[in-house]
């Protein structure tokens, strides 16, 4: 596996270096740690401030040298023989230099702390983070755990769900966990029931059951294929709204990680990730990992510094 790590030298970020560490990747595996950082003149944009060449180039040189530190020192927590570490710093905005260099780096994954440095710390999602998993042509990992003991896998049926499934399924690094597979049947709650004729609750219980059923047997199909590929496995199917059942689930189950794809059923294909999997994401305690759809376009990132 070819993997791209972001740090930036936060508590979020050490957190995604120690899940890293404790992971049994592939024997060959590459790991590439990198960090942005935006460069002086972003200090010093400051309408009527002049500052001299030597001190914009102190403060210049300066960074550079804090940030290859930084990788440098990440890059010691995964030094074996089995693996190639490899570091990376470059001088741009933070999610353009991960989304650039997962292309040229051909990751095949990026894993990154929930929150970052700066004012924004304490907000529940970084903004790197989000336009990441906005624009990423590649599963991303936002680690909010340092283990992945227990992986719950959200199921609906949908194209970026079966790679979700796919993804742990073909995934070894994953595959000491045990996976419990939960589908949702986003049932109407049927408001105001008083409003309905018996006519009406009756079909109202009969397609609810049907519904429930089916996605009974999507979440026990897909667990029984993960089990033919060598994992522990259950399933489970719930009533409600998904990404809040889900959510939920990794609370009363204690999951360490939450998988789902970027786009459900019901998605708007490219548009940025899908609600449910934004939602999951904002709120989980857990670490996620978001798949997207194979082939699915996604908009294009800033680019302005």
């Amino acid at each position: 596996m070819r993997v791209l790590l972001g740090v930036d030298g936060s508590t979020s970020s050490d957190r995604a270096a120690a899940l890293v560490a404790n992971l049994a990747w592939p024997i060959g595996s590459t790991i590439e740690v990198l960090t942005a950082y935006p460069g002086s003149a972003a200090l010093f944009e400051m309408p009527g401030m002049v500052m001299a060449a030597d001190v914009i180039q102190e403060t210049e040189n300066a960074m550079e040298a804090e940030a290859r530190r930084m990788v440098i020192q990440v890059a010691r927590r995964f030094a074996t023989p089995d693996l190639t570490v490899e570091t990376q710093v470059l001088r741009e905005r933070a999610a353009t230099a991960l989304l650039d260099q997962a292309s040229a780096f051909h990751a095949d994954l990026i894993v990154l702390g929930n929150r970052g440095r700066g004012p924004f710390e304490s907000a529940v999602l970084g903004s790197v983070s989000a336009e990441i998993v906005d624009h990423s042509l590649i599963p991303v990992l936002v680690a909010r755990r340092d283990r992945i003991a227990r992986i719950l896998l959200g199921e609906d049926g949908s194209p970026s769900a079966a790679a979700a499934a796919d993804t742990i399924r073909r995934w070894s690094v994953l595959h000491g966990a045990c996976v419990r597979v939960l589908s949702i049947a986003d049932i109407d709650p049927q408001w105001n029931p008083w409003l309905r004729g018996d006519a009406l609750r009756e079909a109202h219980a009969t397609s609810a059951a049907k519904l429930h059923e089916q996605h009974e047997a999507l979440a026990g199909e897909t667990a029984a294929r993960l089990h033919k590929a060598g994992l522990q496995t259950e399933s489970g199917v719930e009533d409600g709204s998904p990404a809040h059942r889900l959510v939920e689930a990794a609370v009363n189950w204690d999951a360490d990680l939450i998988v789902v794809g970027s786009h459900g059923r019901s998605g708007l294909g490219p548009l940025l990730v899908g609600s449910v999997a934004r939602a999951v994401l904002y709120h989980a305690p857990c670490s996620v990992l978001i798949v997207p759809e194979p082939n699915a376009p996604v908009s294009a990132p800033a680019k302005g510094h």
